[in-house]
């Protein structure tokens, strides 16, 4: 999925038609317009870590090596939001301790399973979500309206992103019942 897509569906929700259109054409924009496309980008990538922080976490697994049982954070591919667990070699959970700069465990060679945030992507940028792109158009509807300053209309669209999130949250953790049998 791309950064792009999901821009132009939401240049429908925030009736900056002529933007959608020109990008889906890749005409040239003028100055205002790339002002415009620049602020849907930060809204997309304000949304996209709120998705990541609140709603549906990144998970990501890293072996580390300690150096006096030290784990320096700065060593780890992405930014850590939680650090989940520690285990060893053979997969067994490591008592640690998180410090401002680096994580404690006694151990030479461990795993360390975190909560990442996604990076800054740009309009050409693409990536993978299992969400619709309607998910992210609301989401950014709601902080373009936030930015001009159009509450009423933001408070419409954060009532559409937090309905279809908490719908897709409820349909991932459903629980079912084997059906009940009188005897």
């Amino acid at each position: 999925m791309s950064v792009k897509d999901i821009i132009i569906l939401a240049c429908d929700f925030t009736e900056n038609k002529e933007i959608g259109e020109a990008l889906e054409n890749n005409s040239t924009l003028t100055d205002e317009q790339n002002a415009i496309v620049n602020d849907l980008v930060k809204c997309f990538n304000l949304i996209n870590n709120e998705i990541a922080s609140e709603y549906f976490p990144i998970i990501k697994c890293e072996n580390a090596k300690t150096e006096n049982f030290k784990i320096n954070l700065s060593s780890l591919s992405n930014s850590i939001l939680r650090v989940i667990a520690v285990q060893d070699y053979y997969g067994r959970k490591i008592k640690f301790k998180i410090y401002d700069d680096y994580i404690m465990a006694i151990a030479n060679n461990v795993n360390v399973i975190y909560q990442s945030l996604p990076g800054d992507l740009s309009l050409s940028d693409e990536f993978f979500t299992t969400l619709p792109n309607r998910v992210y158009a609301y989401g950014i509807a709601r902080e373009y309206y936030f930015l001009q300053t159009l509450f009423d209309e933001a408070d419409v669209w954060e009532e559409r992103f937090k309905d279809v999130l908490s719908i897709l949250q409820g349909k991932r953790n459903e629980i079912r019942m084997p059906q009940r049998r009188f005897l």
